[in-house]
């Protein structure tokens, strides 16, 4: 019989995940999270180095530039610079100073402006952070700021899937299923989770925290609050 009250808590485990990042004579490249309409990766090229990537023939590539320094088809590039490659071509990347860059895929857009150079957008701040914009189209990517001993709220969505990477420190994540029961997890840095629609979810940082967030399209009236988190605390976290 199936659950008649959606996902089953006890299947929350399969959300989270510890990708691992193959090491190649250049540096090193894995998928963090893929979805049927978005794909997540990461690259770390080292100094001095030049890496050849094959195009997705299926998406188009936004690449954000964490940290470091060099070329991407002879484009120069460096701290938080973005720039969208075109479905099915191949790219090179030459690194002057270490490179981390994360790779958000997604389809193709008429209106993207291929090979040009810009940098996040639609800066806000929350009451438990920050929150940027490296894409935003029918696949969007974000880059999520979570201040120690604060958290988010309790949310869901309808249409929206998503996912998160922790870039770097600690988080705890709310995630809530079948007869309205809970489940946490501990995030550290280099863990995976995703969403489908319908999941709720809460975040809390244990220390300061960066989320490289990926996602299918994102419309203010696909997000439903369950709980305020600005006035009830996030259960077991304790700032």
């Amino acid at each position: 019989m199936d659950n008649p009250c959606g996902i089953d808590i006890n299947s929350l485990g399969k959300f989270i995940s510890k990708p691992i990042l193959s090491k190649l004579n250049w540096g090193e490249r894995g998928i963090l999270l893929e979805g049927t309409d978005f794909k997540l990766e990461k690259i770390r090229v080292d100094a001095g180095a030049d890496a050849d990537l094959d195009g997705d023939t299926n998406f188009e590539t936004t690449l954000w530039i964490a940290e470091g320094k060099g070329s991407i088809q002879g484009i120069e590039m460096g701290d938080s610079d973005i720039i969208t490659l075109p479905p099915r071509k191949n790219w090179s990347i030459s690194a002057e100073e270490p490179i981390t860059a994360y790779l958000f895929k997604g389809p193709a857009n008429t209106g993207s402006e291929y090979l040009k150079k810009t940098k996040p957008f639609d800066y806000r701040e929350k009451h438990w952070g920050a929150i940027q914009s490296v894409v935003s189209k029918g696949y969007c990517g974000k880059i999520v700021f979570v201040r120690k001993g604060k958290n988010s709220s309790l949310e869901f969505h309808c249409q929206k899937s998503e996912g998160y990477y922790l870039h770097s420190g600690n988080l705890l994540l709310r995630l809530r299923a079948g007869r309205a029961e809970d489940k946490f997890f501990e995030l550290k840095e280099g863990t995976a989770s995703f969403m489908p629609p319908g999941l709720m979810h809460q975040r809390g940082a244990f220390n300061d925290t960066v989320i490289i967030e990926i996602s299918t399209r994102d419309e203010d009236s696909d997000s439903f609050l369950v709980e305020d988190g600005k006035i009830h605390p996030m259960p077991r976290f304790k700032n």
